[in-house]
C-alpha cells in the first residue's frame, strides 16, 4: 500500500503551470532516488496514468485519468449537481466562487466561476491544491470534516505564504474553533495578499463533510457587514448543495446557519 501511495503521489506534482515533468524533476520534487522514481513512472505509464513525450522524454497525465474522471462524473455526477449552485452564487455576489473536495495534500477545485464583470478581481488557478492550514476551504474542511485530516495536518510543517499565514498548531486550531462556532470559516490574506475568503462545508447522507463552497474577494471590499451578507448566501447555497447531493447536516449546524 505504501508503494502504491508513493507512486500515485507523483501525479500530484502536475498542474496547469507544470503539465510535463521529467525524471530528474520528479526526483527533486519527491526526494526518491532515481531508480525508485523511474520504477514508479514506468508502472504509472503502463497503467495509462502517465504518457511520455517522445521528443522531450518528459511525462504528462495519461488517458486513464480522463477515463476515470468520466466514470466518476457519470456514476456520481457531483460537478453537474454543484455547477448551477456555484454559478448562481457567483452571479448573485459578483465574486469568485469555487467548490472543492479534500485530497491528502489539501483542497482540490471541483468547479468555479468568477461572477465579477468589473473592478479588482481575485485570480484563481483551478489545478492548484489549496493548503488546509492557509485557506478558508481548508479550515472549513478541518472544522467539519473527518478528524483524521487535522490529525495528519498538525504533524506537517506549515508553509508560510503571506505575513498572516497561520504557521503554528495553535493558530490553526484557533481558526478551526472559530469556524466551528460560526458555522463557516473565514481567512484574511493567509494564502494570498489582499484576498479575503469565506467557506462552508457541504455534506453526504451521513452528515459527513465531503467538500467546501467558498467565496473569495479582494480584502478591500470586505467588512463585517459584507462578510455576514456573503456568509448567509454561502451557507444557504451549501445547504442546497447538500440537499441535492442527498446529504444532511447536524441539528447543531442547522441552527447555526439559521441564526446567521
Amino acid at each position: 500500500m505504501t508503494t502504491i501511495k508513493k507512486a500515485l503521489g507523483l501525479l500530484e506534482y502536475f498542474s496547469s503551470s507544470k503539465p510535463e515533468i521529467n525524471l530528474i524533476e520528479f526526483r527533486g520534487l519527491s526526494g526518491f532516488d532515481k531508480g525508485t522514481v523511474h520504477r514508479y513512472l514506468t508502472s504509472l505509464r503502463y497503467a495509462g496514468f502517465l504518457e511520455q513525450n517522445q521528443k522531450t522524454r518528459a511525462y504528462r497525465l495519461g488517458p486513464a485519468i480522463i477515463r476515470l474522471a468520466a466514470v466518476r462524473e457519470q456514476t456520481f455526477p457531483i460537478v453537474k449537481i454543484i455547477a448551477p449552485h456555484v454559478d448562481h452564487l457567483a452571479d448573485t455576489t459578483q465574486e469568485l466562487v469555487h467548490a472543492s473536495l479534500a485530497q491528502p495534500q489539501g483542497m482540490s477545485a471541483l468547479y468555479y466561476k468568477d461572477g465579477g464583470y468589473s473592478g479588482t478581481r481575485v485570480g484563481f488557478e483551478e489545478s492548484e491544491i489549496l493548503p488546509f492550514h492557509a485557506t478558508s476551504s481548508g479550515i472549513s474542511m478541518m472544522a467539519f470534516g473527518p478528524s483524521r485530516i487535522l490529525e495528519v495536518e498538525i504533524t506537517q510543517t506549515f508553509q508560510k505564504f503571506t505575513d498572516t499565514t497561520p504557521v503554528t498548531v495553535d493558530s490553526v486550531k484557533t481558526l478551526i474553533k472559530e469556524a466551528q462556532q460560526k458555522g463557516y470559516a473565514a481567512t484574511n490574506q493567509t494564502f494570498e495578499d489582499d484576498v479575503y475568503s469565506i467557506a462552508a462545508p457541504f455534506f453526504d447522507a451521513d452528515a459527513a463533510a465531503i467538500g467546501t463552497l467558498a467565496i473569495a474577494t479582494p480584502s478591500t471590499r470586505m467588512d463585517s457587514s459584507n462578510c455576514i451578507t456573503l456568509a448567509r448566501l454561502l451557507v444557504k447555497t451549501a445547504l442546497s448543495i447538500t440537499q441535492d447531493l442527498g446529504g444532511t447536516i447536524t441539528p447543531k449546524l442547522a441552527k447555526m446557519w439559521d441564526d446567521l
